[in-house]
């Protein structure tokens, strides 16, 4: 009788103890995310794996200065169905430095980033110069 009261003790304790159990990493849900310099902007790219089952919320953030930051909030939106690529366009970069980004995803708490870029801030070439005419 003591052996199967011994037995049940310990049963319940391991059934109900706090144990950490080993659990698999879920996959990534966004990759290459990227940073690419524009004339006084930057254009920030990504792509999901998989089809969502409900809708994710990106939060973009961006580092002025330090890579460590502090990193500021300046977009935030909702995932859309069956859409597997993404692109924000941020025009709101000041003076001629380069800025940090991360990219968050609220509901699984994914953090992608830090990654850079330096915008450009002279206007692109749009046709070749010509010489003068003389005449």
């Amino acid at each position: 009788m003591l052996t199967r009261s011994l037995v049940l003790l310990v049963w319940l304790l391991l059934l109900f103890s706090p144990v950490a159990w080993p659990q698999q990493r879920p996959e990534p849900a966004v990759t290459d995310f990227k940073a690419q310099p524009l004339y006084r902007a930057a254009s920030l790219t990504w792509k999901v794996r998989g089809q969502p089952v409900q809708p994710v919320t990106f939060q973009i953030l961006r580092s002025d200065t330090f890579i460590e930051g502090p990193y500021t909030e300046i977009a935030v939106f909702q995932s859309t169905p069956a859409k597997a690529s993404y692109e924000y366009v941020d025009k709101s970069v000041g003076t001629e430095a380069k800025y940090y980004y991360k990219l968050s995803i609220k509901e699984t708490g994914e953090v992608l980033g830090p990654i850079s870029t330096r915008p450009y801030f002279s206007p692109p070439a749009t046709q070749p110069l010509s010489p003068p005419k003389h005449g």
